[in-house]
């Protein structure tokens, strides 16, 4: 059997490589460097592994990190500011968990080679992957680097940021109590943005970590802008700051005098434009490439759902692959777009639940974390929704479908939540184009 090539040993990759091979279809994965390094490196995100995602990493038997010191059941979603701030605390019907991206990596690709792939070092740019065309049956882009993404032009109707939503700063910190039992409070904030509070799984055991998803232009930008490396005191003591006003119940856990970042590489700041583009493209040679993970879809993180999306796309295209290697179908323009579109239902809505939460929701979804905030019942299934987009996006596409929502878990009448006015949330920046919609 022919040999697949995967360019890039990030999630995307490595899922669709260990996938492949299970199938027994022989891989080659082409990366930068060697993955071990990484266990040194810069942080590289805070990624949330969902349910799904991690169903997924049953079935490849790479689910390596799971148990009681790192499994996470609970959800806090707290709206900080405006004339009705109010707090919801839900339980998630089957747990995340957050791994250091510095290990999962690694050790995943470990397994790839251990399992019969095989692991080379290339860098690749455009004229090497048209060399490598020409070795594999197939070549599947799996990174950004070296220019790859200019193959895969963007699709403009799917695609409606055309600059950064976010400022972005992540960071694991020291002296932050961490919650127990294992939870993430995500903090929503009127004319700031976000903040993200979770428990990452580290070389080290389990530690508290920081997503700042702040607007461009707010006071939360400044952890995106201002240089952590130039002072690191006058920023842990600015951070500190954001949270005690705008993350409270975060705040209240943390040590003033041992609070910061636990070291000079496990912290994060930028920003991206997020992007959905073609999946494929023809080469210079005549065959064809595909993309797959944040080469094709790139999320902002604000929806925790990255990683998750990359993996669903991996699984969805490995599908594609067997059926026609089984079927001896040539991996031709029509196996492409077919790919194409098997890889963007597995990821369009995610993609769909990002969008939703960079634009300011709509009353009925405030009225549904109002209700959650009023009933334990509500706020477990919003929490399990919260990290299931097909499930959120069905709870909050209308006022009908989010009444049902709240009857199906709150049969009973019960008094009515707070009135929230959706005009206290943030409005979108002048310049952000208008974002997907809710009831997309």
């Amino acid at each position: 059997m022919e040999r697949i090539a995967i360019v890039g040993a990030g999630t995307a990759g490595l899922h669709l490589g260990l996938k492949l091979l299970s199938h027994g279809v022989p891989v080659t994965i082409y990366t930068e460097q060697e993955p071990s390094r990484l266990r040194g490196s810069r942080l590289l995100n805070t990624v949330a592994h969902h349910a799904p995602t991690r169903m997924r990493e049953r079935v490849l038997g790479v689910d390596h990190w799971s148990g009681p010191n790192a499994d996470m059941h609970y959800i806090g979603i707290h709206v900080n500011g405006g004339p009705h701030p109010f707090s919801l605390r839900g339980r998630v019907d089957s747990p995340s968990i957050f791994v250091d991206y510095r290990q999962y990596q690694p050790r995943l690709a470990e397994d790839f080679v251990a399992r019969g792939g095989r692991l080379e070092v290339l860098p690749v740019d455009l004229d090497v992957l048209e060399r490598l065309s020409g070795q594999h049956a197939l070549v599947v882009v799996a990174t950004g680097k070296n220019g790859l993404t200019r193959l895969f032009p963007r699709v403009p109707e799917l695609s409606p940021h055309t600059q950064p939503p976010r400022m972005l700063f992540a960071a694991l910190l020291k002296g932050l109590r961490m919650q127990e039992p294992i939870g993430m409070n995500a903090n929503l904030i009127p004319g700031q943005g976000e903040i993200f509070e979770s428990q990452v799984v580290t070389e080290g055991g389990r530690v508290p970590s920081v997503l700042i998803e702040a607007l461009p232009g707010s006071e939360l930008s400044r952890l995106s802008t201002q240089r952590y490396d130039e002072d690191p005191r006058a920023f842990e003591a600015l951070l500190m700051d954001m949270l005690r006003r705008f993350a409270p119940t975060t705040y209240e856990r943390v040590d003033p005098a041992n609070f910061g970042v636990r070291g000079p590489l496990d912290y994060l700041q930028g920003s991206f434009t997020p992007v959905v583009r073609r999946g494929w493209a023809q080469l210079a040679s005549g065959r064809f490439a595909l993309a797959v993970g944040d080469t094709h879809v790139t999320n902002d993180p604000v929806a925790g759902q990255g990683a998750n999306a990359g993996s669903a796309s991996a699984f969805a295209l490995a599908e594609n692959i067997v059926t026609a290697l089984a079927e001896q179908r040539p991996f031709d323009e029509a196996f492409c777009r077919e790919a194409e579109a098997s890889s963007w239902a597995a990821t369009a809505p995610a993609t769909h639940w990002t969008n939703a939460l960079l634009q300011p929701p709509p009353p009925h979804v405030i009225e549904l974390l109002a209700a959650g905030s009023k009933d334990v019942r509500v706020a477990d299934a919003i929490a399990t929704a919260f990290v299931t987009p097909e499930l959120i996006l069905s709870a909050c596409a209308c006022p009908e479908s989010t009444a049902a929502f709240i009857a199906r878990y709150r049969p009973a009448a019960r008094e009515a939540a707070p009135p929230v006015s959706p005009l206290a949330w943030h409005p979108p920046p002048e310049e952000t184009p208008v974002h997907v919609s809710l009831t997309r």
